[in-house]
């Protein structure tokens, strides 16, 4: 695990879990985050079964707050992001925390009809600059907390007009 930002324990700050095995694609979003002004903890997984583990230490951990919001790249080696977006939907320390999955909402039937996740979740992994600005935004609407709760899920990013560089 690598943590992109540093960690400032007098701040509160939002953390986003992002589980990419491309390094580039992973500076590029915390390059995006940064430059946008927004100051997340940004924890890095290059592979799923390190991301599995901290998510259930998290899970496990009742007086530790869940993540803001999970972003999952299908291809990740050992534990694949459709592997772990099935455990984080499985917990119920995860309900209210959105995750978002680079992958095709077709191979995921089974959860959208359970409703566990919406078909907002699924994104294309953005291909240009401008597609990680968008990406940031987005993760940063979803990790804001109103009022002391956490969103109940994620905002559609189409609806919103946002194009992630596809």
């Amino acid at each position: 695990m690598n943590t992109l930002t540093q960690t400032n324990e007098q701040t509160q700050r939002p953390t986003i879990v992002y589980v990419e095995d491309n390094h580039g694609d992973a500076v590029l979003l915390g390059e995006a985050l940064r430059l946008s002004g927004f100051g997340p903890e940004l924890l890095l997984f290059g592979q799923g079964d390190e991301a599995l583990h901290y998510l259930k230490i998290r899970e496990s951990a009742r007086d530790i707050p869940p993540p803001h919001c999970i972003l999952l790249d299908q291809y990740v080696p050992r534990v694949n992001g459709g592997q772990l977006l099935r455990f984080i939907r499985s917990e119920a320390a995860f309900d209210a925390t959105p995750v978002y999955l680079f992958a095709q909402e077709r191979g995921y039937a089974d959860l959208v009809d359970a409703r566990l996740v919406t078909k907002d979740c699924f994104l294309t992994k953005p291909t240009t600059w401008d597609g990680f600005l968008s990406l940031a935004q987005l993760m940063m609407k979803s990790t804001q907390v109103d009022g002391g709760t956490r969103p109940t899920g994620p905002e559609s990013a189409r609806s919103r007009g946002e194009n992630l560089g596809n």
